[in-house]
């Protein structure tokens, strides 16, 4: 390999093309040293020199002894000579300096090819121990490959046996960040206990037993009102929760009576409708129909002024039975309700009024007309 590298070959493929080159370069230059011994026997330097001994002659100074034809013939056939010399010589030229190139070409390669020979020679030592020194080389690079197989595999071992050397680097990153926190927070302890250290010196003098004792007495009355809080908590708990029994005994006590009273009067108007009260302001709160429960504010302003009538005749019916009657004034009531609704309405005042005085007062005379009962005129007043 060293050989072939210095002899600028990557294998001996390479290097046999290379000869093979050589080789043509030189047959080619042998052929044009052979071209130009045929132009010109005795050389390029001789052939110049009779073209320039040729160009120089002075034809007028010459005398003609001669017959002037064959001398013209022979100036003529000299001339002919004359220029197919020089355009030999033109010819021959590029040739010449083709061949020059290649022969120099030649040259080099050839002597690149002795000095690598001589290399080979050099490395490979003469021819009849060539042999010899192929198979000591030939051992020398098996034990060099057992060595290399060997260094291989004990490299490998020690790279499993090796730290990683990322995760012993990142655990000694964080064991030095541990100590440089601890480091930290020793420093701000020793700190604060010095600060501590000066309080507790400072207040040494400053009768830390007795404002010890007058804090403790302070906490042992704390403690005596948080007890009686707790006990008046207890009391007004039970308190409570007495009151709020006796408030929904009496709100039953209450509300029992006059559903019962105003449950029938809902029949006539409604189909499987209930009403519940407020807890607190005893008022109808939300009504239930269809299964529908339904706040009693979000209903029409007439079913509102129906369900207001029907509580009213309710709590009249109620004082009735308990001795206490009273009349029930309608004062321009049922102003919202329809046809159908008002006539049930009527129905239900008649059904009442068996018992108990209803007086109505409206300016809507037509929609009354089919309220029946008694009809008030106005007639003159007389002392």
């Amino acid at each position: 390999m060293v050989l072939l590298a210095s002899m600028g070959v990557s294998d001996l493929a390479a290097a046999r093309a290379q000869q093979v080159q050589a080789q043509s370069v030189e047959a080619q230059a042998n052929e044009a040293k052979a071209l130009l011994k045929i132009i010109a026997p005795d050389g390029l330097e001789a052939l110049r020199e009779t073209v320039a001994a040729l160009a120089g002659v002075d034809t007028s100074r010459v005398e003609l002894k001669a017959d002037p034809d064959e001398t013209r013939a022979a100036r003529d056939a000299a001339e002919q000579r004359r220029r197919e010399a020089a355009q030999t010589i033109r010819t021959a030229e590029p040739a010449r300096a083709q061949a020059d190139e290649a022969f120099i070409k030649a040259e080099t390669v050839l002597a690149r090819l002795q000095t690598r020979d001589e290399q080979v020679v050099a490395i490979l030592g003469p021819v009849d121990e060539r042999e010899v020194r192929g198979r000591g080389l030939a051992a020398r690079l098996a034990e060099r490959d057992v060595a290399l197989a060997d260094a291989q595999r004990n490299f490998e071992e020690r790279s499993a046996e090796a730290l990683d050397l990322d995760a012993a680097d990142a655990t000694l990153r964080r064991v030095r960040s541990v100590e440089q926190a601890a480091a930290t927070e020793i420093q701000q302890l020793r700190e604060t206990s010095a600060g501590l250290n000066a309080r507790i010196t400072a207040r040494s003098d400053e009768a830390v037993e007795e404002a010890w004792r007058e804090t403790a007495d302070a906490l042992s009355a704390a403690e005596t009102r948080v007890s009686a809080f707790e006990r008046e908590v207890a009391v007004l708990t039970r308190l409570t929760q007495a009151l709020e029994a006796a408030r929904s005994g009496a709100r039953d006590l209450y509300l029992k009576p006059v559903m019962s009273e105003l449950r029938p009067l809902l029949g006539l108007l409604f189909d499987d409708v209930t009403i519940t009260f407020d807890d607190r302001t005893l008022l109808p709160q939300t009504i239930v129909r269809a299964g529908l429960q339904e706040d009693v504010d979000r209903l029409s302003g007439g079913m509102r002024e129906q369900l207001s009538v029907l509580t009213r005749l309710a709590f009249a019916r109620l004082l009735a039975r308990d001795g206490r009657p009273a009349p029930v004034i309608l004062d321009d009531a049922l102003v919202y309700s329809d046809d159908d609704r008002i006539e049930r309405m009527f129905d239900a005042l008649h059904r009442q009024a068996r018992d108990q005085q209803i007086i109505v007062f409206s300016c809507r005379q037509r929609a009354f007309q089919s309220l029946g009962g008694n009809v008030l005129q106005m007639t003159d007043w007389q002392p």
